[in-house]
């Protein structure tokens, strides 16, 4: 085929492809209308707002609609999340780890990109899980495979691994992580040994541990994940087979706990991730009642939001979850494959976006009267 036809092809094509655009905005028919999901419904006060969910590659990359007519192949398949199970987010990224693809995602939504941490030689991921992140950019990253903490820079690079091969600073299996960065420690939860284990920040050496294998105040039975109150530095454990929440100082000093075996709002069947807000109000996710519970910080049940289901707010066996200094809210939604993010409505949000608080007061649902009835 000579270039001229060629030319002539493409200016086709291009035109039709306006043409289908320009259709399609305008139309007779009237552009959907968005909806905003937030929690609790009208009339009650907003609290949680629904930001959106993040997958992986697909979010950023896809075909041009002259690839779609031409049928063009896809260049390369887009890496997306499989089994996601710790979530941390700050720097405008957020990390989640995959189990299954054994690799830190580094999503990254301003710049529309996804990059990966763990999957060099050096440092390399087998099953990652806890994530947190220091003020210096430094991502840890607890591997319950190799039963170390792996330590890399923003870009991936692997900095040094923390834990003991032998002694009480070993871990038998690290699942989740969190920092307290005015004391400079690193709290890992080791769920085989039923202790928490604490490490320094500066040199990474082992410090202390506290609790034991047991049903007792202060004791665990098979803990998974854990948080930092970034007001006070007391940490909230999810003693996941225990089904509760147990509250110590940053000593390791038994506070208080709440929580019991149930099936209704506030028990636990399978508690999970864990995250603390500003304002001290402690999410927990339950991956079997697929929903985040969040209760104050004396363990009474404020809000439950989140059912099973594939859509915004719904859940498929959540894992992670973690709570920015911004009160985003992150969720490791393991087998709907995704990250979804929420904003709480604290007093400091409400004062820096007063227009956006008022909008959402005053919106009204086109589905709210179904919702409602549900």
């Amino acid at each position: 085929m000579s270039d001229m036809p060629r030319k002539i092809i493409g200016k086709f094509l291009a035109l039709f492809v306006i043409g289908i655009v320009i259709y399609s905005c305008g139309g007779a028919k009237k552009p959907q209308k968005i909806e905003k999901v937030f929690w609790p419904l009208p009339p009650e006060e907003p609290r949680i707002l629904y930001l959106g969910s993040y997958h992986g590659e697909s979010d950023f990359k896809g075909k041009s609609a002259l690839d779609v007519l031409l049928g063009e192949p896809e260049k390369e398949i887009p890496r997306n999340l499989i089994k996601p199970y710790g979530v941390a987010a700050r720097f405008g990224r957020i990390m989640a780890g995959d189990t299954v693809a054994a690799v830190v995602f580094v999503i990254d939504p301003k710049n529309k990109k996804i990059s990966f941490i763990g999957d060099k030689a050096m440092g390399k991921l087998r099953i990652p899980v806890g994530i947190d992140i220091d003020r210096k950019g430094r991502v840890y990253v607890a591997d319950a495979k190799s039963q170390r903490i792996f330590v890399y820079d923003l870009k991936g690079k692997f900095i040094t691994a923390i834990g003991e091969p032998e002694g009480p600073g070993k871990l038998e299996r690290p699942a989740g992580i969190a920092i307290n960065e005015k004391n400079q420690r690193l709290y890992v939860v080791d769920v085989m040994d039923h202790r928490v284990k604490v490490y320094s920040l500066r040199d990474g050496s082992f410090l202390f541990a506290f609790g034991k294998r047991g049903r007792k105040e202060g004791e665990f039975n098979f803990p998974t994940n854990i948080a930092v109150d970034r007001r006070n530095g007391n940490v909230a454990i999810v003693d996941t087979m225990n089904f509760r929440v147990q509250i110590f100082d940053q000593d390791g000093k038994f506070l208080r706990t709440f929580g019991k075996l149930g099936i209704v709002p506030g028990t636990f069947a399978r508690p999970k991730g864990i995250g603390i807000d500003s304002e001290g109000h402690i999410y927990v996710a339950d991956a079997a009642f697929n929903n985040i519970q969040i209760f104050d910080d004396k363990g009474n049940l404020l809000l439950w939001i989140g059912k099973f289901g594939f859509g915004p707010g719904e859940f498929n066996l959540p894992a992670g979850l973690y709570v920015d200094r911004a009160d985003r809210i992150y969720v490791a939604d393991s087998m709907n494959k995704r990250v979804q993010v929420f904003q709480y409505l604290s007093e400091a949000w409400k004062k820096k976006y007063p227009e956006k608080y008022r909008e959402l007061k005053l919106y009204k649902p086109s589905n709210l009267k179904k919702a409602q009835e549900k």
